[in-house]
């Protein structure tokens, strides 16, 4: 056990690392972009800052799945996660909406800016982003020779945790490569702007930029609304899942079949089980359990047995 939380405190090293980094440079490239007036470099900030929120809520995920639940806290801080991601995606849809009035504002009427201050803003951002790529990239790697380890000689709740984890650091390394062509875009467009006078290249890129934003935020929005209304995870099948349960051997009915996420990765089910024999409900819900583990990755499940009656198919 020692070992996985010394492999834990790597990864959450290793995301804090590249968080300082992506969010100092996300707050220089505010700076910069409103100072030398370039649109592209501000929206590419706004690109950066979904890496960070991703690597938040990443280190987060991480941390919380190391603190233990509370008689007052019953499921910790785990929604923090998501409100995090929630306001995150509203930030981002304003912004975006600004910096698509201003861009078709400045595509009408062009603004002068200057190209080398947007080279050297992004190149910087492309540095740091790549820094980031270099060492998520190398922390995925150890995650996996880990996970193998221990899917070879340790506990499933072990491998779990791995695994997890795993998810979490691919989410955040997928997030700072993809700011990755944002940055080079903003190269190009100072590149344009520089040699050509070009100065639509910034409007234009900006654009471009925030097209790569919306469809990830919207996604991002709508996945943190449908956690937090308990919607059913929507990877899993309601009806799928309580037809699994009516197969197993005496059940003759599921109601009240619940299913919610609590967290990125962590699923919740409740469901009233009516069965004929009472003398074999801890077979029947030990294989119930196991089916929901195995087939759908739920391990939070609270199953209510009831006694066979007539309307036991609800």
């Amino acid at each position: 056990m020692a070992s996985i939380l010394s492999a834990g405190n790597g990864t959450k090293k290793s995301i804090k690392l590249v968080l300082i980094l992506t969010s100092s440079y996300f707050v220089i490239q505010i700076i910069a972009g409103v100072k030398i007036g370039s649109l592209a470099v501000i929206s590419d900030a706004g690109h950066m800052l979904i890496d960070v929120a991703g690597l938040v809520m990443a280190l987060l995920a991480i941390s919380f799945t190391q603190k233990p639940a509370t008689p007052t806290r019953t499921y910790g801080f785990y929604r923090g996660e998501i409100l995090a991601s929630l306001l995150n995606s509203i930030f981002l849809i304003l912004l975006s909406v600004f910096i698509l009035i201003e861009g078709f504002q400045r595509i009408i009427h062009p603004a002068p800016v200057s190209g080398l201050p947007m080279i050297i803003v992004a190149s910087i951002g492309l540095a740091i982003n790549l820094v980031g790529v270099r060492v998520l990239g190398r922390t995925r790697v150890n995650r996996k020779r880990l996970q193998q380890d221990y899917e070879r000689d340790y506990y499933n709740k072990v491998k779990e945790q791995v695994a997890e984890e795993n998810l979490n650091v691919h989410g955040a390394y997928l997030e700072v490569f993809a700011d990755s062509i944002g940055s080079a875009g903003v190269i190009v467009a100072g590149i344009i702007i520089y040699i050509s006078g070009f100065y639509l290249a910034d409007p234009l890129i900006s654009i471009g930029i925030v097209a790569l934003i919306i469809p990830r935020t919207w996604l991002l929005l709508k996945k943190a609304i449908h956690i937090l209304i308990e919607g059913t995870p929507i990877h899993l099948c309601h009806e799928e899942i309580k037809n699994s349960i009516l197969k197993v051997r005496g059940v003759t009915g599921v109601f009240d079949l619940h299913i919610w996420t609590i967290s990125s990765g962590i699923h919740a089910l409740s469901a009233h089980v009516v069965i004929i024999d009472n003398k074999k409900s801890s077979d029947i819900l030990q294989e119930i359990n196991s089916i929901l583990e195995k087939g759908y990755d739920i391990t939070h499940a609270t199953i209510q047995i009831e006694s066979y009656h007539e309307s036991g198919n609800i």
